[in-house]
């Protein structure tokens, strides 16, 4: 399949450590671009990402292929993470400011792709500088776009 323009909805929750009853949630709603096939059990996401404090734009891309996830950040911030269900993934968080040691421990993790449609979802816990940090998911919805 060719890239296929897509709508997302992305919502991320998360719980940080000794905040358990108040948990933050930020949605973003953008285009982006679908690629792959079902032959090939190999699918890529990729959309542009502004962050809201600034102007500053990342590439982000997720790959879905043989029950994992894998997402790459690129730009002001930069990260590799790798989402398979029950395996811990050490690697780093790359800002301005430095950059600091991450783990993610992924306790779901889910895809489904049909005719340009469909979910991604990943629950995990989340270690900074070896420290547990908080539980975090998200739900990435995708459908294509009407605008070619």
């Amino acid at each position: 399949m060719r890239g296929k323009k897509v709508l997302l909805s992305v919502t991320g929750t998360v719980q940080d450590v000794g905040m358990e009853d108040i948990p933050d949630q930020i949605r973003l709603f953008t285009t982006g671009e679908l690629s792959g096939s079902k032959e090939q059990n190999r699918w890529r996401l990729r959309y542009t990402e502004t962050q809201p404090e600034s102007t500053a734009s990342d590439l982000v891309t997720f790959t879905m292929e043989n029950g994992a996830v894998t997402m790459q950040r690129e730009g002001e911030t930069n990260t590799s993470m790798i989402f398979r269900q029950g395996n811990r993934y050490e690697g780093s968080y790359v800002t301005p400011y430095g950059e600091l040691a991450m783990g993610v421990y992924p306790t779901h993790v889910r895809y489904n792709v049909e005719d340009a449609r469909g979910e991604v979802v990943l629950k995990y816990q989340l270690d900074i500088q070896g420290q547990f940090s908080s539980v975090r998911e998200m739900r990435i919805r995708f459908a294509p776009s009407r605008r070619a």
